[in-house]
């Protein structure tokens, strides 16, 4: 579909007034005071990363990757991490989406604390959230179905594991060669692993700048941000500066492909409010 690469990034808008929808227990968190130390990344509560979204040379809309702000889970600094975009008018005549991913990541171990997605396109909808609970080594969360319906559910964990979202950003604090790749445990109510292949260094422009990135491309037949689905590809280029943003994310799709193209980082003070 057209919005292939929007899912890929879990994209989100706004909830319409009395829309029902499941609540994260996470959403509530008291903000932390602790001193978190630097990351490897540059990762910064308040990073706001902001796309513009082509279908082939179609313009279809705009992609926003957010450290929101950073909150405290078991006496540690978390950062809750959100995902969203807002499709342009034109697409939005035709297929409305409203999609939202959210992650909340260990700021010094990058484990995954639980993530919340929410997918609605069209006539399809669909709505969870999960939380790992690393000393329980267990998952536990609700789901709810098109007809509002929620259902809970469990599972055993393994180990420390990230969901979809936490991963792009563990990626970012990764040093991989080209012709080298990386294993890393994921859980989205069932474990598994992902492959993420590094390919080649090249220059990409996009309207943030011209920059000298690595390709990577991650191999995972699951639903989400990394998708290997009958034989189309994701790929993501990061820059080889000290921060390591995603400058463009690229998705094979039924017909061409779905592009992410960063515009613009910016770090703003305070809570992002958005719900």
């Amino acid at each position: 579909m057209l919005f292939k690469l929007l899912l890929l990034l879990g994209l989100a808008v706004p909830v319409s007034a009395g829309e029902k929808v499941l609540e994260h227990p996470y959403w509530g968190l008291p903000s932390s005071t602790a001193a978190v130390a630097a990351s490897p990344a540059g990762l910064i509560s308040g990073e706001t990363l902001e796309y513009d979204i082509y279908w082939g040379m179609i313009y279809v809309g705009r992609s926003y990757l957010k450290i929101e702000r950073t909150v405290e889970i078991s006496s540690r600094p978390a950062w809750h991490i959100v995902s969203e975009a807002r499709s342009g008018a034109f697409i939005n005549n035709f297929y409305k989406v409203a999609d939202r991913n959210d992650s909340w990541m260990d700021a010094e171990t990058l484990q995954s604390y639980g993530y919340y997605k929410k997918i609605s396109e069209g006539g399809h909808f669909f709505n969870e959230w999960l939380v790992f609970d690393g000393a329980g080594k267990r998952y536990y969360g609700v789901k709810m179905n098109k007809k509002r319906q929620p259902t809970a559910f469990e599972g055993l964990l393994e180990g420390p594991v990230n969901d979809v979202l936490s991963a792009l950003y563990r990626i970012r604090t990764m040093q991989i060669g080209p012709g080298q790749s990386v294993q890393m445990d994921v859980n989205t109510k069932r474990n598994w692993r992902i492959t993420i292949k590094s390919k080649k260094s090249e220059k990409i422009s996009t309207p943030y700048g011209k920059k000298k990135c690595m390709l990577f491309e991650p191999m995972a037949g699951e639903e989400g941000i990394f998708v290997a689905k009958a034989g189309k590809r994701m790929l993501v280029w990061i820059t080889e500066d000290e921060l390591r943003l995603p400058l463009m994310l690229k998705a094979e799709i039924f017909i061409g492909s779905v592009s992410a193209k960063l515009v613009r980082r910016t770090i703003s003070p305070g809570p992002y409010t958005f719900r």
